[in-house]
This record gives C-alpha cells, sequence and structure tokens, in this order.
C-alpha cells in the first residue's frame, strides 16, 4: 500500500500541538487545516527498498517537525480566521 509519509507526520504533530494549545476541535476545521498543511508541504513516499530505520528518520527529524509545525500553525491562523468570521 502506498502512504504519504507526510500526512502522518502532520497527524502526529497536530495531534502534539492540539494538547498543549487550544485549537478548533471541529472535525470540518481539523481536517481543513491538515489538507492547507499538507498543500503546503513536500510528500513524501518510501519505496519497498527502504528500510523501516529510513520512514522513521523520517518521522523523527527535528528540522521536519519545526517546518510541519510552522505549516500548521499558518493553516491554523488561515481557517480559524473563517471560523471566526462565521461565528459574528
Amino acid at each position: 500500500m502506498i502512504k504519504n509519509y507526510m500526512e502522518i507526520l502532520v497527524d502526529q504533530v497536530f495531534d502534539e500541538i492540539s494538547k498543549n494549545y487550544e485549537i478548533c476541535n471541529n472535525e470540518s476545521c481539523i481536517d481543513d487545516i491538515k489538507s492547507i498543511a499538507l498543500n503546503n508541504l513536500e510528500p513524501k513516499y518510501f519505496t519497498s527498498k527502504d528500510s523501516s530505520s529510513e520512514r522513521v528518520a523520517f518521522l523523527l527529524d527535528k528540522q521536519r517537525r519545526i517546518t510541519v509545525t510552522a505549516a500548521i500553525i499558518q493553516a491554523q491562523k488561515k481557517v480559524c480566521k473563517q471560523c471566526k468570521k462565521n461565528e459574528d
């Protein structure tokens, strides 16, 4: 099965952020935040020849996690701005 490992990383980082910071918990908003973040990040697929340690290293890379965090925060600002307009 083909899997974009950037999706896994975005899910992991989003979960970490949402545990520590107040983020809209509306499922639609969460999906929008993740979608926007993923559209601004390069997808990463591994071949069957790649070892599991390469996959784990991808997910644990600190600079990559910082980049993903920034993409999620930017997406959250964009989505939550729309949420606030809809609440008014």
